[in-house]
């Protein structure tokens, strides 16, 4: 993965489109949990969502969004939490639907902030 092309093309989408993408991570990340399945699919989506917010949050504007980006960072430590753990998470059932349901939690979040900019 050239990570590099990925953030270029990134930065170059709108607020909404980037948030629908990393809503649309975490959609997956949640499908992928709840089946079980495809766990290094799931391990490099949550890296992406990774890079996702952190290209995206230097560029909100602190002073009107603060509580935005603070969320963002927060989805972020999550996210690194399951990344250091990865691994006995995803063989762990019960964590591993707990990953499937803080996503989906996530996921809708995150819809709801682009139905706030498109809307």
């Amino acid at each position: 993965m050239n990570w590099d092309i990925l953030k270029s093309h990134y930065l170059k989408a709108n607020r909404a489109t980037q948030l629908d993408s990393l809503a649309l991570n975490l959609m997956r990340i949640q499908l992928l949990a709840w089946s079980g399945t495809d766990e290094s699919v799931a391990q490099h989506l949550v890296r992406e969502s990774q890079f996702f917010i952190e290209w995206m949050v230097p560029q909100i504007d602190l002073e009107t969004d603060i509580t935005f980006a603070t969320e963002l960072v927060d989805l972020q430590r999550l996210l690194s939490r399951w990344k250091l753990s990865w691994s006995d998470l995803w063989l762990n059932e019960k964590e591993r639907q707990e990953i499937a349901v803080l996503a989906q939690q996530w996921s809708n979040y995150i819809y709801g902030r682009c139905d706030l900019l498109v809307g």
